[in-house]
């Protein structure tokens, strides 16, 4: 690794952390909405999903536009737009601008991700590939521990204040960005940019499904959507069951992340290299099901709310970040163009989860926790039987 990308590391890395902030500051927020809006909880999960539609439609034309002029200026204006919709979000007089500036954040949310990762892949050889997206999956979860404890704290002051507090920092990392993150790529492809062109980037993936990398695909899509599906959810249980404020709730995110950033930092390289990174996957994602399963049906006891929350950070920081790794040293296409799929497969689960989560909650509290962690079993058990992908490498 060259010297001058040796401190890059530290920029990309906050800029996933702020991007995953993004996500996940307005969850413990949600019951307040509920009330404040008199909306219902199908409403608030299509208000946590509209973030996920920006993602969707906008993934797979900025991980191309990466490709084509550099990782550095789709990363810095992923930033800036986050930046904007952070402060839309913080001044929004009622639903519709909420819904607005919700979709604003899953745009240019879309453009810093993939971007991150594809540049990491392009500094890093395979050895190093799985450590430093490893701690990149760290980011996130560090983002996962602050986004709703900001959220949830801030929020006793003023419902405005920690979007206003995002913002700024969001900004502070776009100047950071755009001032001393050297360009990864220098031999940019030369693709013709027409509203056609960008527009085609939505058959990438169907033409994923149709690849060697659809499993991890198919696994990328079930991680998020599982994942985002609880993070409607939880506070909804929360404040149902346990009668948890905005503080709790923070509370809950912040240890489910904890144990999520510890694993990714200390523990997922020599896991890896114990188990292999394929039996890693699977056994994070079946830990992950495991706690989702749990969740509601335990006594009303707070701390083994927590510890259900524990079981799905650890399932979490084993199988998101290998999944990102292996689509890395298997894609054959540019990586970003590759990530950019990979993350619009992610935001097809952000969207559909916390569509679902809102719906079945309304139907039974227990319900979006047991179907989450039913399709997560279903889903690893169709891959590792019908799959030789995936098979061949356990």
């Amino acid at each position: 690794m060259e010297r001058k990308f040796r401190s890059a590391f530290f920029f990309i890395y906050t800029a996933v952390f702020i991007n995953i902030v993004a996500f996940t500051l307005v969850f413990p927020l949600l019951p307040v909405y509920a009330k404040q809006y008199n909306a219902s909880d199908t409403t608030i999960g299509i208000l946590a999903a509209s973030f996920a539609i920006g993602q969707l439609l906008f993934s797979p034309l900025w991980g191309t536009l990466s490709d084509r002029f550099g990782r550095k200026p789709i990363i810095s204006w992923g930033l800036l737009g986050m930046t904007g919709g952070f402060l839309l979000f913080a001044v929004a007089p009622g639903l519709p601008a909420l819904f607005g500036a919700r979709f604003l954040q899953g745009v240019f949310s879309a453009a810093t991700l993939p971007a991150a990762r594809a540049y990491i892949a392009d500094i890093t050889t395979p050895a190093e590939r799985v450590d430093k997206l490893g701690k990149l999956g760290a980011a996130l979860s560090l983002g996962v521990i602050l986004g709703p404890a900001i959220g949830g704290l801030l929020a006793g002051i003023s419902f405005q204040l920690p979007f206003l507090a995002a913002s700024a920092v969001a900004f502070l990392n776009f100047f950071f960005v755009w001032r001393f993150l050297p360009e990864s790529i220098k031999a940019k492809t030369g693709h013709i940019l027409s509203f056609k062109v960008m527009f085609s980037q939505f058959g990438n993936l169907w033409r994923g499904l149709k690849s060697s990398l659809a499993p991890l695909f198919i696994l990328s899509f079930i991680w998020s959507f599982s994942l985002s599906n609880i993070q409607v959810a939880t506070p909804l249980l929360g404040l149902e069951r346990f009668n948890m404020g905005t503080e709790g709730i923070g509370l809950f995110f912040a240890v489910f992340g904890a144990f999520s950033a510890f694993v990714q930092f200390f523990m997922l390289s020599a896991i890896t290299s114990r188990l292999g990174q394929h039996t890693t996957v699977i056994a994070g994602l079946l830990t992950m099901a495991l706690g989702f399963t749990l969740m509601p049906f335990l006594p009303p006891a707070v701390l083994l709310f927590y510890a259900t929350g524990i079981l799905v950070g650890i399932g979490s920081a084993a199988s998101r970040p290998i999944i990102t790794a292996l689509i890395s040293e298997e894609t054959p296409a540019g990586q970003g163009t590759t990530m950019g799929i990979a993350n619009a497969f992610e935001s097809m689960g952000r969207l559909v989860g916390p569509l679902l989560a809102g719906a079945l909650f309304a139907l039974a509290p227990f319900a979006p926790f047991a179907f989450s962690g039913f399709v997560v079993l279903a889903t690893v058990l169709g891959v590792l039987l019908f799959t030789p992908f995936l098979k061949h490498r356990i």
